[in-house]
């Protein structure tokens, strides 16, 4: 109950943790959006002129590499924000790792994951870019962004689920 006798209506787990929360529902609405503008489920033909613009699977081809790109930007700064607090804490850095090895290990592949997904999204553009390359190598070099920038969402949901659904609830 909140003050003056009114039940709240955010549910516990957003309160305590906004920023996974708001990751979450960013990732699934992204990865949905993603993933039916790919198989042409969900298009934006409405909303552009342009034949091409509102094709959903262009969008999804371009837009989830840059929101991948986005989410790493977060994940960097949670590693970070966990780096200081680990380091920061009374409890020794052993104690504080060994004690939660299946969320070390998820936290872990999301960081890896965004690490490798960037650097094979920054490896790729130039590619992409390039004058010589031909337009076929132009459109596998965009299915390779949208696989790599998928790969980095998913990872983030599955850390955000973990985090949210089961790590909360254990402690």
């Amino acid at each position: 109950m909140s003050q003056g006798g009114q039940r709240s209506t955010v549910p516990a787990v957003i309160k305590r943790k906004p920023v996974q929360a708001g990751k979450f529902i960013a990732v699934l609405v992204v990865l949905v959006l993603g993933i039916g503008g790919f198989f042409r489920v969900i298009s934006a033909e409405g909303i552009f002129d342009a034949p091409l613009l509102g094709d959903g699977q262009f969008l999804a081809l371009v837009f989830v590499p840059l929101l991948g790109l986005g989410l790493m930007v977060l994940v960097f700064l949670e590693v970070l924000v966990a780096g200081y607090r680990v380091l920061r804490s009374d409890a020794s850095i052993r104690a504080q790792v060994t004690g939660r090895w299946g969320y070390l290990l998820i936290r872990g592949a999301e960081a890896a994951t965004a690490i490798v997904g960037v650097t094979i999204i920054l490896a790729t553009l130039p590619l992409l870019f390039a004058e010589t390359t031909p337009t076929p190598a132009g459109v596998g070099l965009l299915f390779v962004l949208f696989v790599t920038g998928l790969g980095i969402l998913f990872t983030g949901f599955v850390r955000s689920c973990v985090e949210l659904f089961v790590y909360d609830n254990l402690g």
